[in-house]
């Protein structure tokens, strides 16, 4: 009778992983974020909010990934300088959720162009591009991928506001950036 229970068992493991393999290849897809609105420039800085769109059509999916990882989209890096927020900045807004949304984000952004999201293996090998590229091209380190939650405030998500510097693609509305999401697996890249 064991025997039988046991193998049961493994079975049951085994269709189970079999499952959730198949369900993961079969929708390969990561969040992305989008600007919004016009570059804000104060006291001779840019600032741009980025953020999720979603409910509109081909828009962001925080839980099950918007698009193809075999697509090529934009990386959105940031490194956290934890400076003040500007004066002048629109003023955070709290969602009926709870959320903080538009808040700053204490940091500045790079963005890399052409980056295929299934290049995006891992946290630490996303992290390392920015990383890689912030120190070409801006001369210092500590860029990583930025994440959902890279705003301020209580519960913050949704959409940050960041330093940024020379073109950001064009600030093209229909530029689409590779954005992390921490605390939704399904909608990494990863």
């Amino acid at each position: 009778m064991f025997h039988k229970i046991f193998a049961t068992s493994v079975v049951t493991v085994g269709l189970m992983m079999t499952v959730s393999i198949s369900a993961a290849q079969a929708n390969p897809k990561a969040m992305t974020w989008k600007v919004f609105g016009k570059p804000l420039v104060l006291n001779s800085k840019t600032y741009v909010l980025f953020g999720s769109d979603i409910g509109q059509p081909g828009g962001t999916d925080p839980y099950q990934g918007d698009t193809n990882i075999n697509d090529y989209r934009s990386l959105l890096c940031i490194k956290k300088t934890n400076d003040p927020a500007p004066a002048g900045l629109p003023p955070s807004i709290i969602s009926p959720g709870g959320a903080t949304n538009n808040s700053w984000s204490g940091g500045t952004v790079l963005v890399i162009p052409n980056i295929q999201g299934k290049q995006l293996t891992s946290q630490a090998v996303a992290d390392n591009i920015c990383n890689q590229v912030g120190q070409i091209v801006r001369g210092t380190s500590g860029y990583r991928m930025a994440e959902f939650h890279d705003g301020t405030g209580i519960n913050a998500g949704w959409s940050f506001w960041a330093e940024a510097y020379g073109d950001i693609n064009g600030l093209a509305r229909c530029t689409r950036y590779w954005v992390n999401i921490n605390d939704q697996p399904a909608a990494t890249p990863w």
